[in-house]
């Protein structure tokens, strides 16, 4: 017999090596005895502890019965199970070309160790056709991962269901019960991530473009890392409602440790006479320049002032005069341009988020957290004391009219707190940060209230700063401006890729517009055969012809300059559509009739599908063209006052 479970190992050491580890150090037959048929496949399990056996029938027969029961599945491109049997029902689904990933958590890891002896699934270990996870051990973070690296598994999420093997799986009942919360939890995280609306991303590609030429005027992400990288403790100050009794501490401990507070935090500090050394600021909201516009000029001197490239012009004023260095989010549009020296911070929803994610990749040994609730203070405050927009800024009982409110695990644990969604949000996004990072780093949330950051330690900040060395004062962070030559290399580089974007954007709006047509007509004929009676006309091969045109649009989505200039933007009016189109796509169609149905109906779900998608691109493409001309009429005027000269 072929050596499987060496295959099957060494798989799972490349993509789930902690699992693989695991598994490495089974010794076999502890809890469960095999017993295999004259049949390779028939294979029945035995737990020696209850004297119960996995399959209560001959498995062989168990195991077809299973795969005739799922034949309706077979138009799911994901499916997810609670225990792993023999492994024999998995291998069958893989035959199947159109299931891109199985998800299997199992509860009795021996379990496991004995179906990868018998099965090989090395190969679809590798591409993640199936992906094997301990039941025991399986936390939000790693459940969040499946569908925040995977946007059609966030299409597909309508079609979720965490299918119990067998029987015999049902004693896990209460585990079960919780993993599939999980799931429920990590799928509404995802689905809110993609958001609703549109406008703030269109808002943030026209920042972006506009603020192309000081982005290349700054110094580098690069360069910031160069000062401060492997430096001792980093303290990231926000602005809950913890963050008043933090204060004296703070001042004790600025000399030593380098500070990087939220834009919110920063007229709280100044009024304090403690200086950050770095400033984050990540969102394109005009009221955002308040935080600067509060803050005495002469308190700007020496501080960093680092912003995203997508921020409103009125918060580039307010840092005229400032030493200010841009970073882009990791969006498609950023991607784009290629400009890497200036990238990627700000993948999470908030600048503290943007904070964490500078410190990590300066791999500083220690970050600890303050004012960081995400929760509604004792008293119902939203903020800490002397906020620009007020302590009570946002209210838990507006919140919870607006059905905003929600109640997550309180600091320190033994209950919980009132919170929003968002700020849940963001929770979310710290704790997969944390989960995340690739080196170990003591992460301490000294905030002593509000929610509980899970991967921290809770510690007092009085504590927590005896941690800090003092044997030495924090160097100044002095950073280094790109050369002409630099900039206009740079300038040249992205003024090209813009124009290239506008011109393909045309191209493929255009071929989108052209099947929009197509399909409207199509709907426009069933309508009328279907007021005349004369359905029978449709043939099955016309549907699918306009079904496979809507397939090339589809196509444009495998371009990455596609995916990068326009998906930002439009996923959140197509995003939604598609979550119920993917409902249409699953649904068996066992006859000729059946069939039609279906066709008709994936091709009257993609006629607004198609519709939203033309829309939306040709919305980008205008704001590209405004903001790109924005530039243009900026030399016009500078040569213009040159000539007057």
């Amino acid at each position: 017999m072929q050596d499987f479970f060496s295959l099957n190992l060494s798989a799972l050491a490349v993509v789930s090596p902690a699992l693989a580890l695991k598994l490495n150090d089974f010794k076999p037959n502890e809890s469960y005895e095999v017993f295999q048929g004259d049949d390779v496949l028939n294979i029945n399990i035995i737990d020696k502890r209850t004297h119960t056996p996995l399959f209560t029938q001959n498995p062989l027969e168990e195991t077809n019965s299973k795969i005739q029961v799922f034949s309706t599945y077979s138009h799911y491109p994901y499916l997810y199970f609670f225990g792993v049997g023999n492994g024999v029902f998995y291998k069958v689904l893989l035959h199947n070309e159109l299931l891109k990933r199985i998800v299997v958590l199992e509860p009795e890891l021996e379990l496991l160790f004995i179906a990868l002896h018998f099965m090989d699934f090395s190969q679809e270990i590798l591409e993640q056709r199936i992906i094997f996870l301990d039941a025991t051990h399986c936390d939000f973070i790693h459940i969040d991962m499946l569908f925040a690296t995977n946007r059609d598994a966030k299409v597909y999420s309508k079609t979720y269901d965490l299918h119990l093997f067998n029987g015999y799986y049902e004693k896990y009942a209460q585990l079960y019960i919780n993993i599939n919360q999980l799931f429920i939890r990590a799928i509404e995280h995802s689905v809110v991530s993609v958001g609703n609306d549109s406008r703030d991303a269109i808002i943030g590609i026209s920042h972006h473009i506009r603020n192309l030429p000081d982005v290349l005027k700054s110094p580098t992400l690069l360069e910031l890392l160069r000062h401060i990288k492997g430096r001792d403790s980093a303290i990231i100050v926000a602005t809950g409602p913890s963050l008043s009794k933090q204060i004296p501490y703070l001042r004790q401990i600025q000399d030593y440790a380098t500070i990087m507070c939220i834009d919110a935090s920063f007229p709280i500090l100044a009024r304090e006479g403690i200086k950050p050394d770095i400033v984050f600021s990540l969102e394109r909201v005009e009221l955002t320049a308040r935080f600067y516009e509060d803050t005495p000029k002469k308190f700007h001197k020496d501080v960093i002032f680092a912003i995203t490239s997508i921020v409103h012009q009125r918060l580039k004023n307010a840092l005229k005069g400032d030493v200010v260095q841009y970073s882009l989010r990791p969006f498609g549009y950023t991607n784009y341009f290629h400009i890497p020296e200036y990238g990627y911070l700000g993948i999470g929803m908030s600048a503290a988020n943007m904070a964490y994610e500078l410190i990590v990749h300066s791999k500083f040994k220690r970050c600890i957290i303050i004012g960081q609730d995400l929760a509604f203070g004792e008293d119902g405050s939203s903020h800490a004391k002397n906020a620009v927009y007020g302590e009570n800024e946002i209210s838990p009982k507006t919140m919870e009219d607006k059905g905003q409110k929600v109640m997550v695990e309180k600091y320190g644990g033994g209950g919980m707190v009132e919170s929003t969604k968002v700020w849940k949000m963001f929770l979310t996004f710290y704790e997969r940060d944390i989960a995340n990072t690739p080196y170990p780093i003591e992460v301490i949330n000294a905030t002593e209230g509000g929610a509980r950051i899970q991967g921290t330690k809770e510690i007092p900040f009085k504590e927590a700063i005896k941690l800090i060395d003092t044997t030495h004062k924090k160097k100044p962070i002095t950073l280094v401006y790109p050369s002409t030559q630099e900039y206009e290399a740079n300038l040249d580089k992205v003024r090209q890729k813009i124009e290239d974007w506008i011109e393909l954007g045309l191209k493929d709006k255009a071929f989108v517009e052209e099947v929009f047509l197509e399909v409207a007509a199509l709907t426009e004929r069933f309508e009328l055969l279907n007021k005349e009676n004369r359905l029978d006309e449709l043939q099955a091969q016309e549907l699918q012809n306009c079904i496979d045109r809507i397939q090339k649009v589809k196509e444009l989505f495998d371009d990455i300059r596609f995916r990068e200039c326009f998906m930002d933007a439009i996923q959140s009016y197509i995003f939604h559509q598609e979550m119920d189109i993917a409902r249409l796509l699953v649904m068996p169609a066992n006859n000729e009739e059946a069939k039609l149905i279906k066709q008709a109906e994936i091709i009257y779900a993609h006629k607004y599908w198609l519709f939203s998608l033309a829309g939306g691109m040709d919305v980008v493409i205008e704001k590209v063209k405004e903001a790109y001309e924005s530039w243009e009429i900026h030399h016009q005027a500078k040569d213009m006052s040159v000539n007057k000269a």
